[in-house]
């Protein structure tokens, strides 16, 4: 449905009064509008003195390049786009078969990969750094499960450091679901802190194939720590709300990418967020 740029001020406005900051990939799937015409809209809105022009987005007048960067909690993230990956999850269950060994990263798509598989009946292998991936991977029938243990992180769930230079050398991945906060075909994969890299490298060093499963919310997203260049991924799964332009960027740049389709039973979105 046709919008009035006015009511497009408003919504950004609206938005960026509940966030530190807006992404225009964001703001593009929230009006159903192109990237274009978002970028002329934070043009108009940075010239009243409105909000602050940055890469990839705004930020309210008066605020930092760090708050830009600044730090989205786990508990934030996991219930945020689930709608979109929700629809990541599902095509992501078509590339796993009975008999592989898989990585999971503590993303939040990944904990709801997991979610999906003790109810899809293969026979896996699961390696993690999550502790709330293994949580509910535990006891799951058909699932022997590998925790990389290490310095636990109570705000992520997670196990990070270098403790996981001990099992990954020893053993043989399949593949690797790589989940970032970022992926650009300029800036490669990456990530909110430093700490964060250190595993999923790991991971990636001893798997035969890394394929990101990211919302399209993600992509031409660059935070703040380069983990790698994209020549180092299989494949990219994103979700519907991906535009075009963006897949061919990826496609050009040697990526393969699936575009899930949307689900009638999709979950209703409930924030936005990384």
């Amino acid at each position: 449905m046709y919008m009035l740029s006015e009511q497009r001020y408003h919504i950004i406005l609206d938005l960026l009064e509940k966030n530190a900051i807006v992404k225009t990939h964001a703001l593009c799937q929230e009006m159903g509008t192109t990237r274009e015409t978002i970028r002329r809209d934070l043009m108009t809105l940075e010239e009243k003195g409105l909000l602050k022009r940055i890469r990839g987005g705004a930020m309210k007048p008066g605020a930092s390049e760090s708050d830009a960067n600044s730090y989205t909690s786990f508990d934030h993230r996991r219930t945020s786009h689930l709608q979109y990956k929700e629809c990541v999850v599902q095509e992501a269950l078509k590339t796993i078969h009975d008999g592989q060994v898989i990585a999971l990263d503590s993303g939040t798509t990944n904990l709801m990969l997991a979610k999906a598989l003790v109810g899809a009946g293969h026979s896996l292998t699961i390696v993690t750094n999550s502790l709330a991936i293994a949580n509910e991977l535990a006891g799951a029938k058909g699932i022997e499960l590998i925790v990389t243990g290490g310095v636990y992180r109570a705000d992520e769930e997670a196990f990070v450091s270098g403790f996981a230079n001990l099992i990954f050398p020893k053993i043989h991945i399949d593949t690797f679901y790589l989940t970032t906060c970022g992926i650009s075909v300029e800036a490669g994969i990456t990530y909110q802190r430093m700490d964060e890299i250190s595993v999923q490298t790991q991971m990636m060093e001893a798997a035969d194939h890394t394929i990101v499963i990211a919302d399209s919310s993600k992509l031409g997203v660059n935070s703040l720590v380069r983990m790698c260049g994209i020549e180092k991924i299989s494949a990219l799964i994103t979700d519907y709300g991906v535009s075009p332009t963006e897949v061919g960027k990826f496609e050009d740049a040697g990526v393969r990418v699936m575009v899930a389709p949307k689900r009638s039973d999709a979950i209703h979105e409930q924030a936005d967020g990384t």
